[in-house]
């Protein structure tokens, strides 16, 4: 059997006014129910270094590409718990 190491994940992203994302979630209400984390305040830290390279070498579309995050899915204070992400992306066509 086959496994396949790596995938891809295809992200679109829409601005919205409030009218409009009171249109969408209303349209959903029939079909979908918030789960425990439909209110979650997430807050992310990304960074780079002093020359900023990460974010220059994101912008030249290349085949392989990191970003390193910390990430809280609420507001991070004291023992609150906060993740570490390394975020890798490999493209076949650098695009």
């Amino acid at each position: 059997m086959s496994y396949q190491m790596t995938f891809k994940r295809y992200e679109q992203k829409y601005i919205m006014n409030r009218q409009q994302k009171e249109n969408v979630l209303r349209s959903m209400t029939d079909y979908m129910k918030l789960d425990r984390y439909g209110r979650t305040i997430i807050r992310n830290i990304y960074f780079d270094t002093d020359k900023y390279r990460l974010i220059r070498r994101s912008l030249e579309n290349p085949a392989y590409k990191e970003k390193l995050r910390v990430r809280s899915y609420c507001t991070a204070e004291g023992d609150a718990p906060v993740f570490v992400e390394l975020k890798k992306e490999i493209s076949a066509c650098g695009i």
